[in-house]
């Protein structure tokens, strides 16, 4: 039995292809490299900046021999089987649906931090389904993950409910300060907006987390809670004080982020949570409660750092995929439970 567990947690080197380089991208061909040890079969972008350099000048390293290209190209020393490529260039399912297809066809099972590929069965029903049946039908799998969603907010808390024997009610919270963060993640939260431009946007549809109710169904479906409605808000966050961020300065009620819920309610009276808080300097916290009789509350102080967090799911996720013989479409509550095995 113990060599059984061995053999299923201990992974031979990962072969790993790399689409799309942009900062998460890099953060994941960094790691990968420096800290995972994975063979990297390739890596692939579109910025011309990019093209043609070695992958060793854009994680700071030695060369390895390997360049950027635009597409995908086949390696004659390439492996037939077991490889993976993680793919990193957008958030909108439509939009890179064909990129996972090409890969798909080049022979790679597909680990994305694309936010609607976590759960995608509510909000594309028949592209979910053309996704599981193309993968299937090429004995591949295809996981959409990254530390939210994909983890703290779904794959975690679901993890967490192993503790309880009832509950009334789940709240899941995350506070994020994005002046630590990366640039265009302020961009993505509204910083330096007015608050009426904010709310144009909300409007629209074109401002907010992508993700927050792909979470709230994926918690839903494991714990095996039918949803009767779900209820989504967004608001802008706007400054105290004035702030000099990275991507510009704020003025005091200007945005400096934005604040997100999604709410569940089950037809027998049970009630999922999710809060989600990014805006700059507010205290970092993530939270996870299960109230009942048996209260159960997780508090990580300071919050899971996302950029190398992402990192570090995305390639542990893509030793899962690497090492198990599931195939089609899965979400992080299909896979067995992803670790940092060497």
């Amino acid at each position: 039995m113990l060599e059984t567990i061995a053999k299923k947690t201990t992974n031979e080197k990962l072969d790993l292809l790399l689409f799309g380089l942009g900062p998460i991208g890099i953060q994941i061909l960094k790691k990968s490299v420096l800290n995972h040890g994975a063979n990297i079969l390739g890596a692939i972008d579109i910025d011309p900046d990019k093209v043609g350099k070695d992958i060793g000048d854009l994680i700071g390293t030695r060369p390895h021999g390997i360049s950027v290209t635009s597409g995908l190209k086949k390696r004659a020393d390439e492996p037939k089987s077991r490889k993976v490529a993680i793919h990193a260039t957008g958030s909108n399912l439509k939009a890179v649906w064909p990129q996972i297809r090409e890969l798909l066809d080049h022979g790679y099972s597909v680990v994305s931090t694309c936010e609607q590929l976590s759960f995608p069965w509510h909000r594309y029903p028949q592209l979910a389904k053309e996704i599981d049946q193309y993968a299937r039908k090429k004995n591949l799998a295809v996981l959409g993950t990254g530390v939210n969603p994909g983890f703290i907010m779904d794959s975690l808390p679901v993890f967490l409910s192993s503790v309880t024997n009832e509950f009334s009610s789940i709240n899941i919270t995350r506070k994020v300060d994005v002046s630590k963060r990366r640039i265009p993640l302020q961009k993505k939260v509204g910083v330096g907006m007015t608050k009426d431009a904010f709310n144009q946007l909300a409007t629209e549809n074109k401002i907010g987390h992508v993700g927050l109710e792909e979470s709230l169904r994926m918690v839903a479906h494991a714990l095996g809670l039918e949803l009767g409605s779900v209820d989504n808000m967004i608001e802008p966050v706007l400054a105290e004080s004035k702030m000099d961020l990275a991507l510009c300065s704020v003025e005091i009620g200007d945005v400096c982020g934005q604040h997100q819920i999604s709410k569940g309610y089950t037809k027998d009276g049970k009630e999922v949570v999710l809060e989600l808080t990014m805006a700059a300097g507010i205290v970092q916290e993530d939270r996870i409660v299960y109230k009942g009789e048996e209260k159960v509350e997780l508090v990580i102080p300071n919050g899971i750092f996302g950029d190398t967090a992402t990192a570090a799911i995305a390639i542990n996720s893509a030793k899962a995929l690497s090492s198990c013989e599931q195939t089609g479409l899965l979400s992080m509550v299909d896979i067995p439970v992803t670790r940092n095995s060497r």
